[in-house]
């Protein structure tokens, strides 16, 4: 039987029988809560033009995170769960940090974000393991997946330093295995080791078999994505193809938290490149690349400097420099985000006035790598919401360094809609780039 964390614990009915001695002497932890981490605990304002720039992310300004039920629900949540648990965490009158935003609860218990979603995410354990013992392995797969996802939202926008949200993020990547574990129908799991310049990181690979030799599509999420976002994209969208997936994540993130952000956000998938390269089940020939937000400005750092390497790429509104450099753009940046920005370069988004200036850092025109002489003849496929993560100044650059560049854009799309239609293109756009059959790999 496996060892619950402490919060698995914790989140367990107290024992009637518990006397006073118990509850007197037993431990108490402090933990900062979420909302003050990286910004000192000081209102964040938003900008003026917060609603008009991003309203397809669907921020409400009483949450501090970024609430997206239908993405949640679409990875392997369900729609009941999640409502039960923003329901408690609504409906809490215990004290907040900030008494504005609903999920800023500030004790580890009822009604607090973390303790809300991991209670969820325990339930479906406790029914996926009690599945297992009886044999039943699909419906055993299933729940761990639902644990799974709600251990993930549990750590939601998991930041640097929110030991909470750390501890539910390892269930959620480890329950994420056993999903693998009871149900190989579509095909393995592996932890891949990645040797980066800076030490040693990881990355999940999907393999739809292992008696073939497989093209390979390289994952990158943004700081609001987990290593667990893409499986039901891979299952239903790149499986039927027998395209190989292998998400990882940004330095600061995660199973990458050990890296520091810096100018190079590609040096993941450097090491990721090179690794997948030398394993025999994978078609070094066909390995692809896919970016959001700022894993895509990870993709189009890595496909500039190694341009032999890549095969194709696939942008989703990727920052290139005026997400990086433009003031209205980033004073228009909901709470979490900014949070999300300055605590992988140790700075307080409380203080964005001070945040902004290290941004330009990640300006890959200011790094002088969108000046291509010759633009590449790399396939691409860009899909951007008008005016907003990607600037048209942006889209022009990307135009000028790659010749064979599909664009796709969005006007006025909401966050959800916009997120799926821009998935659903890209294996039919990979299997175009890569000469592969539409349906290749169904048969697995």
């Amino acid at each position: 039987m496996e060892e619950m964390s402490t919060q698995e614990k914790s989140s367990q009915p107290k024992a009637e029988s518990e006397n006073l001695s118990e509850i007197l002497f037993k431990p108490h932890f402090n933990y900062q809560e979420t909302s003050q981490i990286s910004n000192s605990g000081v209102e964040l304002k938003l900008g003026e033009d917060a609603h008009r720039l991003f309203r397809h992310l669907e921020y409400d300004a009483r949450w501090y995170r970024m609430v997206h039920v239908f993405s949640w629900t679409w990875q392997g949540g369900s729609l009941l769960d999640i409502d039960d648990a923003l329901c408690h965490i609504a409906a809490s009158t215990a004290p907040r940090s900030r008494e504005q935003c609903l999920d800023t609860v500030r004790e580890y218990g009822p009604g607090n974000w973390i303790y809300e979603f991991n209670t969820q995410a325990q339930k479906r354990f406790v029914k996926a393991r009690k599945l297992e013992e009886e044999g039943r392995l699909k419906e055993a797969s299933h729940n761990y997946r639902m644990a799974s996802r709600y251990y993930a939202i549990a750590s939601f926008p998991k930041l640097r330093s929110d030991l909470q949200a750390a501890d539910s993020y390892m269930q959620a990547l480890r329950l994420y295995r056993k999903m693998f574990d009871c149900d190989a129908s579509f095909g393995t799991l592996q932890e891949l080791e990645l040797n980066t310049e800076k030490g040693k990181v990881s990355g999940f690979l999907h393999l739809p078999c292992k008696d073939k030799v497989c093209p390979c599509l390289v994952i990158c999420g943004s700081y609001e994505h987990a290593l667990t976002d893409f499986y039901r994209f891979y299952r239903d969208y790149l499986f039927p193809r027998g395209i190989a997936v292998l998400v990882v994540e940004l330095p600061g993130l995660g199973v990458s938290e050990k890296l520091s952000l810096t100018y190079n956000t590609s040096i993941v998938l450097d090491a990721a490149l090179k690794e997948l390269g030398s394993l025999s089940c994978i078609d070094a020939h066909k390995i692809s690349l896919l970016g959001i937000r700022l894993g895509g400005t990870a993709c189009l750092r890595c496909a500039l400097t190694n341009p032999d390497r890549v095969a194709a790429l696939c942008l989703i509104e990727p920052g290139v420099d005026s997400m990086f450099t433009d003031k209205a753009l980033l004073n228009a940046l909901p709470l979490s985000m900014r949070s999300l920005y300055a605590n992988r370069l140790n700075l307080d988004a409380s203080q964005w006035e001070n945040v902004i200036p290290q941004l330009s850092i990640l300006s890959l025109k200011r790094q002088g790598l969108m000046q291509q002489s010759t633009p590449l003849k790399l396939p691409v496929m860009l899909d951007v919401v008008k005016d907003a993560f990607t600037s048209r100044a942006d889209v022009e650059l990307i135009a000028h360094n790659f010749a064979q560049l599909t664009l796709n854009q969005h006007e006025n799309a909401e966050y959800n809609e916009f997120i799926f239609r821009a998935l659903i293109k890209i294996p039919d756009f990979l299997c175009s780039a890569l000469g592969l059959e539409p349906k290749a790999g169904a048969e697995h």
